[in-house]
């Protein structure tokens, strides 16, 4: 055990050799890091880079604790209950005070040393200023284009220490970024501030730029202290808020938004200019829906210049539906070179139009399109109501000169729903070598607004070619080159007819396909 006197001479020999300060330790405002902790002897306990360590004890109630830092000792005490002393880190400008709260010797009756002593302290550190800026705009946005905007951006800014210390020397700066002062000072000193104070309101009017482009803007108030030892603190906040473009052309666009079927679509598009600054050589163009056709003789582009706050019409046109359903209008555009060299581009909205009515829809489709004579060739036609209203279809079909008809029937009249079909099919006879070209198949309709018309269907192809003749065709093709010629022109023929009827390749090919068709050709025949 450390005797008493001893530990009382050690205290004063380091008091005199600790080095003097720029301030009184009775000056600092201090602020408790580890509000309790008990030691045992030999404990230690750690607070940030310092290492607090119960050291000894004695029977008259005297703990001997000990600062180390980095492993060296920096200081030390022996103290009672109550007791506390300082220690002021020169190098690192840190200030620590340990507490003793208790300290129970625990002291063995019987031979008077202590057993299991322990010490409750409190640590605590130099407080430090920790101040909080609010900054408020009267507005977030500002649109130079709206007459209710304010041209001026008015920013509030207010500093509160909610630290543990005075600040001193307050200096405060706002970074507007690039925004340019209108009034006010961009530079405050508020000299110092208390635990709990709070500056008078700062005003600053900042001008609203105009812009191509919207932009954000972050205003920036930093604000610098320093605390009793002299060290420097900073501490800032951000206000953002958002300038709209100078520029903006708003393209209308209208349009019949329900017709039936025969009656009219009109359309007009305009434009207004709803910035703050003329625009020139706006180059506008306009799209019309794919399922209405366009029934005037009208340019959908051209360019023009637009003071700002100016309308003008633009385009003005009357289409014809040809399909029915619900259609999206496309939006029409209008593009303009700015004077920062940049391009901008707006568009309108893009209106709907339902359109109703019976859709008729009629097709004829032949089983094969390659015979030889005196063979038969089963025609369909189909009749399909793609509209969303009920017609009442008359559908008839002539029989090529060419051709004998066989059986099955030549047309039909009834009612056709709304998404439904109908077919019907025939028989022909083709005796005579060549290529038949089947008469289109024609459907009247009228529905029950009294809306009618007339569809013709495609004209499939028929060619009719005897085996001699394709053998003797086969025969005298001097390459491959020939017959791929041959099928190409086959092909192209029932395309330029506009048919869709289903192609299906010509012969078997081999001489025992062509014997045995030709068997069953004769049986047919003398069948009949």
């Amino acid at each position: 055990m450390i005797r008493r006197s001893l530990m009382i001479l050690l205290v004063l020999l380091f008091s005199c050799c600790h080095f003097a300060s720029a301030y009184a330790l009775d000056d600092i405002e201090w602020v408790s890091s580890i509000d309790s902790t008990t030691l045992h002897w030999g404990d230690t306990v750690t607070d940030d880079n310092y290492v607090i360590a119960a050291e000894d004890f004695n029977k008259e109630g005297f703990v001997h604790l000990t600062i180390k830092k980095n492993g060296e000792l920096v200081h030390f005490a022996s103290l009672q209950v109550g007791g506390s002393f300082d220690y002021r880190d020169n190098i690192d400008g840190e200030d620590v005070r340990i507490y003793v709260k208790g300290v129970n010797p625990d002291i063995d009756e019987w031979d008077g040393y202590p057993n299991d002593p322990t010490t409750e302290i409190q640590i605590y550190r130099r407080g430090l200023p920790e101040l909080d800026i609010t900054i408020e705009t009267d507005e977030d946005n500002y649109d130079p284009k709206q007459i209710s905007s304010p041209d001026v951006i008015t920013a509030t800014i207010t500093v509160e220490n909610n630290g543990d210390a005075k600040a001193n020397s307050v200096e405060m700066t706002i970074d507007t970024n690039g925004l340019e002062l209108d009034d006010g000072d961009l530079t405050h000193l508020f000299s110092t501030l208390e635990i709990g104070e709070v500056t008078d309101p700062v005003v600053v009017k900042l001008t609203v730029p105009h812009l191509w482009d919207q932009t954000d803007f972050e205003v920036k108030p930093i604000v610098e202290c320093y605390d009793i030892n002299d060290d420097r603190h900073e501490f800032n906040e951000t206000k953002t808020v958002t300038v709209e473009e100078k520029a903006e052309l708003i393209i209308t666009k209208t349009i019949t938004n329900e017709v039936y079927m025969g009656e009219t679509v009109h359309v007009q598009v305009s434009i207004r200019n709803a910035g703050i600054c003329r625009i020139n050589s706006i180059e506008i163009s306009d799209t019309i829906i794919e399922e209405l056709e366009l029934k005037d003789s009208v340019t959908l582009a051209k360019t023009i210049s637009l003071n700002a706050g100016e309308t003008q019409s633009l385009f003005q046109y009357s289409l014809r539906p040809v399909s029915t359903g619900t259609f999206t209008a496309p939006a029409a555009t209008a593009i303009f070179t700015a004077s920062n060299g940049e391009e901008y581009e707006f568009e309108s909205n893009g209106p709907a139009i339902e359109v109703n009515g019976p859709e008729i829809i009629i097709t004829q489709n032949v089983d094969v399109s390659t015979i030889q004579p005196g063979e038969e060739i089963t025609v369909t036609v189909t009749v399909k109501n793609d509209g969303n209203k009920d017609a009442s279809v008359t559908v008839g079909s002539t029989i090529p000169d060419e051709a004998a008809f066989i059986s099955g029937d030549k047309g039909f009249s009834q009612v056709l729903k709304g998404g439904s079909s109908e077919s019907y099919t025939y028989v022909i006879r083709l005796d005579e070598e060549g290529m038949v070209k089947l008469p289109a198949a024609t459907a009247t309709f009228i529905d029950m607004e009294d809306y009618r018309g007339e569809k013709i269907s495609n004209t499939p192809v028929i060619t009719v070619i005897s085996e001699e003749t394709s053998s003797g065709e086969n025969n005298d093709s001097p390459s491959s080159q020939d017959e791929s010629d041959t099928s190409s022109g086959q092909q192209e023929s029932g395309s330029d007819s506009g048919s869709s009827d289903n192609m299906i390749a010509p012969g078997f090919g081999p001489v025992l396909a062509t014997l045995a068709l030709f068997c069953v050709y004769m049986i047919t025949k003398k069948k009949k």
